[in-house]
């Protein structure tokens, strides 16, 4: 088996893409030659391969994740689960404030 090269600018993509890094290597690669660090491990072998490449800098198109407003005011005992729920720590609190009354209500169906 070959040895693994170092990542370095010296080497072209198809070499580059023939052995595994750790995306700790990809990151400070990726910041020492101008490329944008951000994304997955996938996104920054793409972003490298194409530097290597072309000697390009890619620039990158940020997503933008609109989520919905959660907000339901107070949380009790009593509030339905609302549409598309990610925890809060608005919900935390609540959970941590009235976990003993949650577990007595075994028999009940628990909704909020």
């Amino acid at each position: 088996m070959a040895v693994r090269p170092v990542l370095s600018r010296e080497i072209d993509s198809m070499t580059f893409r023939n052995f595994y890094y750790l995306k700790e290597e990809l990151v400070v690669f990726c910041r020492e030659n101008g490329l944008s660090s951000s994304g997955s491990k996938i996104e920054l072998t793409d972003r490298i391969a194409h530097f290597l490449d072309t000697g390009e800098v890619k620039t990158v198109k940020r997503k933008v994740v609109l989520r919905k407003n959660t907000n339901v005011g107070n949380v009790t005992i009593d509030t339905k689960i609302e549409e598309n729920f990610v925890c809060s720590e608005m919900h935390r609190v609540f959970l941590r404030n009235n976990y003993k009354v949650i577990i007595g209500m075994k028999s009940q169906t628990l909704l909020f």
